[in-house]
């Protein structure tokens, strides 16, 4: 008797999940980005003065706004607010088909220093974004307890570095 109770209850429990997997359950659902090494570092037989200025060259053909520029420590930020381009360079998860993503942030970090007679740059990208559930009729619904935070796909630093080392 306590078998039939028990095999009873289990079907009743992987029916109850089915049935909200079916009403969408996992339409809702978001998973964070999982972080990848990237190649953040590379070493140039170019003058610093040339890298520099091949950088900020990048930053503006990109539509990145740069920030912060101190050429005497060698750092240079670059951000886009707000901007769907910055989804291109970020990974920012995965979700149901009733989530999205909106109003990327997209923060660069570039350290240019001299090392002997080369350059040696180094990048660090980061971002967030916004989590918004989308209703049947397309209304965009804020969810701000969800804080999404965004890790680099790699495309930036090859980008940059393709430029920079010319």
């Amino acid at each position: 008797m306590k078998k039939i109770v028990a095999g009873a209850m289990a079907l009743l429990v992987v029916g109850c999940a089915s049935e909200s997997y079916e009403k969408g359950g996992e339409q809702y659902r978001y998973y964070p980005p999982v972080a990848k090494a990237t190649n953040n570092t590379l070493e140039m037989v170019t003058p610093v003065d040339l890298v520099w200025a091949r950088a900020e060259k990048w930053f503006s053909d990109q539509g990145l706004t740069i920030e912060n520029s101190q050429r005497g420590a060698g750092l240079m930020t670059a951000s886009a607010e707000q901007s769907a381009d910055g989804l291109a360079w970020l990974d920012c998860g995965t979700m149901g088909s009733k989530v999205a993503l909106g109003n990327p942030n997209l923060q660069v970090n570039l350290i240019i220093t001299q090392s002997g007679n080369n350059s040696v740059a180094t990048v660090s990208v980061k971002g967030n974004t916004e989590l918004f559930f989308v209703e049947a009729s397309g209304e965009r619904i804020p969810a701000p307890s969800i804080k999404p935070v965004c890790v680099s796909r790699g495309s930036l630093e090859q980008g940059l570095f393709a430029t920079l080392d010319g």
